[in-house]
């Protein structure tokens, strides 16, 4: 049987599988100091008042209608990002940082002052970490005032007047939030300098980003520009909107992409001297590999819709497997570029569309750490990415018998690796068949 036909059968044992789920799950390490709410405290203030620097306050599911204020450098953990509601009772800031080192993740934080008042506020001090939440009904949901080295990441804003607000701040980085439905999603004014924001979704807001005042050198990379009534609105600013050859995509670019690389070949113009100049074909996805006790990133730029994405390790068959499915919404003919640490996949062994072997194209990248792959397709289908680690095995075997110039010894127990290698090869595709054929 040939290599196509034994990568067919590869391909089947993938239903037995389960589907990779990538949830927001918080983890609480037990051995921590910890104070948990309603359990020792019944409001998450009285927690807070009697926590000390470095503590994490767990706060069980339900609805709490406080306005908080964080004084000390804590850690503050939701039990479950819809379930646990920090409801500011229309009325001040929900939630107000007052101290540095503090981390709040996991919760929904929701009705602030319609007016005047915040999800979360930071006012001066840095260091802070807002990740995973659901920041929704409030005046502005994020406000970062006269702050720095702040990280907000992994989180849905929607629904506000103002989504993300940076207010002379600088060194932030904002990145894989989802940012909807606002009447601003990001507003960055006066002389907030020198912050990132990559990776977010800033879809369906009245302005996607609007910069003022002198706010210069922020830079945006890979953002998803969609359904907004305006991407970017600049105002007396300059702003860098690619990062290593990439940029953002944005639903209102026409160009082409004659060389097939995923980047249009002709520049975005936003407005003055702010020029996306390698904006990108496709909506930019990323998703998360679990190997070896680590996590490493694949990301995906296309013009398809990209759903159930897992990464598979058959360790009986030493194979290891990418699928998901594209769903083509806006254009018959779709396409992935798909980038692979080689860390995950040493090579490309073959690409599957509906369980058929095709052709890709391995796009040149001076990127030694990654593998690049562009693939077209029309239509709906399901996509698998195959590396089988036996047959690089039996190459690197096979090259090196050629090139051996020394005993006869040698030669003949490399020859031994080398047949024992294509038995073990031979035995795999053998189970595959018995299993598959039965």
């Amino acid at each position: 049987m040939n290599l196509s036909k034994h990568v067919l059968f590869l391909s089947l044992i993938l239903y037995l599988h389960s589907a990779i789920t990538l949830g927001i799950g918080i983890p609480v390490k037990a051995d921590l100091p910890m104070l948990k709410v309603p359990d020792d405290y019944l409001t998450i203030q009285e927690a807070i008042n009697n926590a000390r620097s470095g503590e994490i306050i767990f706060v069980r599911k339900g609805t709490y209608v406080e306005n908080i204020i964080i004084n000390k450098s804590i850690t503050l953990v939701g039990e479950d990002q819809e379930g646990t509601i920090i409801d500011g009772g229309a009325k001040g800031n929900v939630i107000l940082i007052k101290a540095s080192n503090v981390t709040v993740k996991g919760f929904t934080i929701r009705n602030s002052d319609p007016i005047i008042g915040c999800g979360v506020s930071v006012e001066r001090f840095g260091n802070i970490t807002i990740r995973n939440n659901i920041i929704k009904d409030n005046n502005i949901g994020i406000q970062i005032s006269s702050s720095s080295r702040n990280q907000i990441y992994e989180n849905v804003i929607s629904s506000n007047y103002i989504g993300i607000q940076l207010f002379y701040s600088s060194i932030n980085v904002i990145c894989r939030n989802f940012i909807s439905n606002n009447t601003d999603g990001i507003d960055v004014f006066y002389y907030s300098i020198g912050n990132t924001f990559y990776e977010n979704m800033i879809y369906g807001n009245n302005w996607g980003v609007y910069l003022s005042f002198y706010s210069n050198n922020n830079v945006f990379y890979h953002n998803n520009f969609m359904k907004n009534m305006y991407n970017v609105r600049v105002e007396q600013t300059v702003n860098t909107w690619c990062y290593n050859n990439e940029g953002n995509y944005w639903d209102s670019y026409e160009g082409k992409d004659s060389d097939k690389n995923g980047i249009g070949d002709t520049q975005y113009v936003i407005a003055g001297k702010n020029i996306d100049y390698y904006p990108l074909m496709g909506r930019y996805y990323t998703f998360t590999a679990h190997f070896k006790g680590k996590d490493y990133r694949i990301t995906i730029i296309s013009n398809s819709t990209i759903s159930n994405f897992a990464f598979k390790v058959l360790t009986e068959f030493r194979t290891r497997v990418i699928l998901f499915n594209v769903s083509c919404t806006y254009s018959p003919a779709g396409f992935c570029k798909v980038v692979i640490p080689k860390i995950l996949m040493e090579n490309i062994h073959a690409v599957l569309l509906n369980e058929e072997e095709v052709n890709a194209t391995l796009i040149d990248t001076p990127d030694a750490e990654n593998s690049c792959l562009y693939i077209e397709y029309l239509g709906n289908c399901s996509i698998k990415i195959v590396y089988l680690e036996l047959l690089d095995l039996y190459h690197q075997l096979l090259e090196k018998i050629y090139n051996l110039n020394n005993t006869n010894d040698m030669l003949v127990k490399e020859i031994n690796t080398l047949n024992e290698t294509l038995n073990n090869l031979i035995i795999n595709w053998n189970d595959f068949q018995e299993l598959f054929l039965k």
